[in-house]
């Protein structure tokens, strides 16, 4: 079958500037939110069909981007430490790698996981249960509104 995680491997592999990986406390953290989205994007683009057809699309994450950390914490799903909230409301720059951003990106993920396990557990109906990237697209989208009246996102100088 045709894999998407394959494919994120794959590009990962050969182009350095979709090689989205860090070290936090010692361990490499991988977030690939470039090669991810680009497999996304060619799902989205044939609609799951012919060259956008991945057997293994559930596998992707969010895409770990600025935008959706804001809506999550809208909906009080996530939560900044003052300091944290501080410095993003003064629109002050993180380092790229930094544990402060490592932290927002990887706990973005994880928050959207949770909220993916969740809804299969409560839905008696599985297939009314979006997919990660799904769930990206829709939290992404409602930031994409929201922006103007929004809290400011964080900020950091990288190409992720």
């Amino acid at each position: 079958g045709h894999s998407g995680a394959d494919l994120v491997r794959l590009i990962t592999c050969h182009f350095p500037g979709f090689r989205d990986a860090c070290v936090y406390k010692g361990h490499q953290v991988f977030l690939y939110k470039r090669a991810q989205i680009l497999v996304g994007d060619i799902y989205g683009a044939f609609k799951g069909q012919g060259l956008g057809k991945f057997d293994d699309i559930s596998e992707l994450t969010m895409f770990a981007d600025y935008r959706v950390p804001v809506t999550l914490l809208e909906m009080n799903v996530l939560e900044y430490t003052d300091d944290l909230a501080k410095k993003i409301l003064a629109k002050k720059v993180l380092e790229p790698g930094s544990p402060e951003e490592v932290e927002i990106r990887a706990c973005t993920v994880q928050a959207v996981e949770m909220i993916m396990a969740e809804m299969r557990r409560t839905f008696t109906d599985q297939s009314l249960v979006p997919r990660s990237i799904e769930l990206d697209w829709f939290l992404w989208q409602a930031g994409e509104k929201r922006r103007d009246v929004s809290d400011p996102h964080h900020r950091v100088m990288t190409i992720f």
